[in-house]
């Protein structure tokens, strides 16, 4: 389990490591469980893009969501 603050400070970190991960199109927290079990998601346009993602950044799990192709309206 992660704190939202500990989410936090990870988060700066996780992006960092995926700024060159081609179809990462967003990263940032999400809840899991209770209020007080946090995560990193990482938003990708490819399953491809799933096995340069991290599992975890500094204790912090890391969950990776295929959202497809992203498109202004």
């Amino acid at each position: 389990m992660a704190t939202i603050e500990q989410a936090r400070a990870a988060k700066s970190a996780l992006r960092e490591k995926v700024a060159q991960v081609d179809g990462v199109c967003g990263v940032g927290l999400a809840q899991r469980g209770d209020s007080h079990d946090w995560v990193l998601q990482v938003n990708v346009t490819t399953v491809r893009a799933r096995k340069d993602v991290p599992p975890d950044v500094e204790g912090v799990p890391v969950r990776v969501h295929v959202v497809g192709a992203v498109q202004a309206l």
